[in-house]
Parts: C-alpha cells; structure tokens; sequence
C-alpha cells in the first residue's frame, strides 16, 4: 500500500514537471515573437561623433529598437553608415538619422558641398574687423545682412537696409589678402542663400558694405523696414505722445451764510416805581445771559 502510494506521488511529480516545462516552452517562443513583431534593428552611434567626421565601424552599433517609435530616415545597416560624413553633432546613443549624414557622394568636392542644404547655395562674403574680433557668427548661427551703399547710381547718398533676414551660417574662417604689398588678416562667412538671394548678395558685395546681425535662434520672423538715410537717422519717426486736455476746473460758488439767529428775551424790573428793560440772550453753552448795554 505505502509504495503504491510513493509511486503515484513520483507520477504525479514526473507529469507536473513535463507540463510546465512544456508551459514555459510555449511561454517564450510567444514572448519571442511578439519581441520581433514589435521591435526592429537599427544604427545608433557609439560615441560622440562632431561635423565633418567620417563614420567607421567603431562609432556605430545596431540595437533592437521600438518599432513604433523609430524616427523617419533611420539608417538600418552597418554597410549604409559607414563611409558617410557627418553634417552635425551626433551624441552617443542617439539613432542615425540620413539627414545628419552628408550624402554618398561626400568627399569628392571637399567638405563645403556636404554641408550646403539642397536647393541653396553657399556664398561667402567678407566682413568687418568687429565681427573677426567678437567671434560671434558660427557655424549653425542665425544672421540678418545690412548694406551699406548709395541711393543710387551716382548719388551721394548712402543708404542702409537689410536685404537679407533669418539666414543660415555653414561657415566662419579666415583668410590672408594682399593689401598694398601687404597680408592682411580677412574674416569670410559663408551663408546658405537661395539662388535669388545669392543674386542680391553678390551685387551688394560689389557696391557697397556688408554687415551681420545676430538673431535669435528661436527668432525666424521677417519685419519689414524702410532703410535709414543721413536725412532721416536723427529725425524722430516715433508717433507723437499725446496727452489728453485736462477738463477745466469747475469753480464752486457758495453763498454766504446766514448769520446764526440769537435767541433773545426781554423782561421789565419796576425800580422805584420806574420800569427798567433787561433783555438776555442765549450763549454758547446754552445758558442765559443779560445782554451787555442794555438797561
């Protein structure tokens, strides 16, 4: 009896232990393949990668990542990032995106011709020694142009206007011209210009001066202005500050007051068989007092 008993318990266990390996089996090739379903393999990078730096394969890595949340334009291969350059910072763990990277063709014109969006051009102008001192324009900076030039051909009025507003920097440096038989040290910044504003670049260079003003980088509002002339840069184009009248004081006319009413009375004393008048009046403190002068 006892050991019919221990070989229904060993039975017993032997059959538990196939069912739940077979549960757990089941288990995971489910939990598998929802993981697949819901995740694919793309390219992130492995280190902190700057502009202009080539992709090799110890600066990328493949990672499974959430199907829904992979962002548009993400590099899915090894083979497809390698070989490409970057055109902006890049930090660790942050997917490969195509429009990050210079396109295949890179490195067959120099750096430049990856860094010019498509559909612009890159311009470079030179600008003035304050610019070169302060350092202010970088790469990925946001700039307005001013012109500084005559009215018109001929005229000897000058004019400044923007002609440019919310125009990208791809580029700062240096450069070394000639002057006089002499090197001097020229600040350039290359823009990136659609082709109608290369046109207005390239002709305000030629006739007159050039400067760049600094915007806001979260600042992309065009404002319309007229441009400044020596006849109109100390004049006052402020609207007028109106006051309002004051009204006119209104003068309070009173009539005079009536003089207070004196309460009197009169009563005649017999002296000596002669009748004598007294007349009293009330005073201030409400009491009666014989009039002064009267007899």
């Amino acid at each position: 009896m006892r050991r019919r008993l221990v070989l229904v318990l060993v039975l017993a266990a032997v059959v538990g232990l196939l069912a739940s390996t077979l549960v757990y089996r089941v288990l995971s090739d489910i939990a598998s393949n929802a993981r697949s379903e819901k995740a694919e393999t793309i390219v992130v990078a492995s280190v902190n990668m700057g502009m202009a730096e080539t992709i090799t394969s110890q600066h990328v890595r493949l990672v499974a990542w959430p199907k829904a949340s992979i962002p548009s334009g993400a590099v899915r291969s090894l083979a497809e990032a390698e070989g490409r350059v970057v055109r902006s910072s890049i930090v660790a763990g942050e997917p490969l995106l195509d429009g990050k990277l210079a396109p295949e063709l890179s490195g067959k014109g120099g750096l430049m011709p990856m860094l010019v969006p498509e559909g612009l051009r890159g311009i470079t102008i030179k600008v003035d020694d304050a610019t070169r001192e302060s350092g202010f324009v970088l790469p990925n900076s946001r700039v307005d142009v001013l012109v500084s030039m005559p009215r018109s051909p001929g005229s000897q009025e000058r004019i400044s206007k923007v002609i440019l507003q919310d125009i990208g920097v791809l580029a700062a440096g240096q450069t070394v011209e000639l002057r006089d038989n002499k090197p001097v040290l020229v600040t350039t910044v290359t823009l990136a210009l659609a082709p109608n504003q290369a046109e207005k670049i390239a002709l305000a260079q030629t006739e007159g001066k050039l400067m760049l003003a600094m915007r806001n980088l979260r600042d992309n509002k065009v404002v319309e202005t007229r441009g400044v002339t020596a006849a109109t840069l100390l004049s006052d184009s402020s609207a007028p500050v109106v006051t309002p009248a004051r009204a006119p004081r209104r003068q309070i006319v009173t009539a005079p007051l009536a003089p207070p009413k004196v309460e009197t009375y009169a009563i005649t004393v017999l002296r000596g068989g002669k009748p004598a008048e007294h007349v009293f009046v009330r005073d201030v403190t409400q009491e009666w007092v014989e009039q002064s002068g009267k007899k």
